[in-house]
């Protein structure tokens, strides 16, 4: 009821601006920031990216802006990620604010990952309650495997949208696929090298690449909250235990309990961003850290 009263008021305060000045290009809408990056690999510049989410925000509180919902308006598609808060909650609202607006889902084909089993675990349960939709792990673009499913989704998607450039397009794609196989391959000598590989990070961002790769993802968040203390300290027993040496932090949590950790047990701390604009530079740099354990 809230957020059909905060929509609302909204498309209020948009009605009783200037008239809009159509954009040049199409627009589309996304709701985070690496789908734009993919969007922007296949198609270029040719079109318009509006992104829901905006740099630091947490997906599963966000609500949009004024200006945002503007964009949403003069949107002719909008890209699900699949499985986020943001979209489970605001889903038939974004909708309802253009209702002819086409919808596409990017996780299809994706064996979702479903409750708090966020990675390969070797039969431990160090996962969260996921604040997503229907308890899905929303972070399916993490991992080359699964990026491979994404981009031949909005590569099809795309195509249907804008047929006169289809074989752009389609030429992108393969060149983008290139780069996803030479990640790929670095993630399988990585495995090949260490096959119980383990990491640790806050959020269970990387659940879809441990899931692909056979690694094992610790997490200090439990089940979606800042852990107490009596589970902070079997964290770090269970961090000294696999002699983790890096612990993963993003931008959008808290890093005081991570802090804490490392200096217990003489780690040190890498920030991460899996929500950048910048995808590859980011999983590269993720890989590159891998690589060094």
């Amino acid at each position: 009821m809230r957020i059909a009263i905060y929509l609302s008021i909204l498309m209020l305060a948009i009605g009783c601006q200037s008239p809009k000045k159509n954009s040049d290009k199409p627009i589309v809408s996304v709701s985070i920031a690496p789908q734009k990056y993919f969007i922007e690999r296949l198609a270029g510049d040719a079109i318009e990216v509006n992104v829901m989410i905006p740099k630091g925000a947490e997906h599963a509180t966000y609500a949009p802006s004024a200006s945002q919902i503007k964009k949403l308006d003069q949107s002719i598609a909008y890209f699900k990620m699949g499985h986020l808060g943001f979209e489970a909650a605001w889903n038939e609202k974004l909708k309802a604010a253009n209702p002819t607006m086409k919808w596409y889902d990017l996780s299809e084909g994706i064996q979702v990952i479903q409750g708090g089993h966020h990675h390969h675990d070797h039969g431990h349960d160090h996962g969260h309650s996921c604040t997503c939709s229907a308890g899905a792990d929303p972070h399916t673009w993490t991992s080359p495997v699964e990026v491979k499913h994404i981009m031949k989704n909005l590569k099809d998607h795309l195509s249907e949208l804008f047929p006169a450039t289809k074989d752009v397009i389609a030429a992108n794609y393969e060149s983008f696929i290139s780069e996803l196989d030479a990640m790929d391959e670095r993630l399988s000598t990585i495995q090949q090298k260490n096959d119980k590989l383990t990491f640790m990070i806050f959020h269970p961002a990387y659940t879809y690449l441990a899931r692909a790769y056979g690694f094992n993802q610790l997490t200090i968040e439990f089940e979606g909250k800042t852990p107490t203390p009596a589970r902070l300290k079997s964290t770090i027993e269970e961090a000294r235990a696999n002699k983790i040496k890096t612990i993963y932090i993003q931008q959008e949590f808290d890093q005081s309990n991570a802090e804490i950790i490392a200096k217990e047990i003489g780690a040190k701390t890498v920030q991460v961003n899996p929500l950048s604009e910048n995808w590859k530079q980011q999983m590269e740099n993720f890989i590159s850290q891998l690589e060094k354990q």
